[in-house]
């Protein structure tokens, strides 16, 4: 799994963008925020979904290292 910075949105919330592996081996990509609520740190998912092939290569070509 890597984790990489996102943009800002508008509010100025930090994102973040989560490519991974499922246990069948098929790509998944995530973006989410830190929220803090109550004194806790809590996981807000913005997004998630299965990349499509040509992403996944996309991705490996630019990233061969991870």
């Amino acid at each position: 799994m890597v984790i990489l910075p996102d943009k800002e949105n508008p509010r100025g919330e930090r994102r973040f963008r989560a490519i991974g592996t499922t246990l069948e081996r098929r790509k998944v990509f995530v973006v989410f925020a830190w929220r803090e609520k109550g004194g806790l740190k809590l996981l807000r998912p913005i997004s998630a979904r299965y990349m499509h092939k040509p992403e996944v290569e996309s991705y490996e070509k630019e990233n061969p290292d991870l």
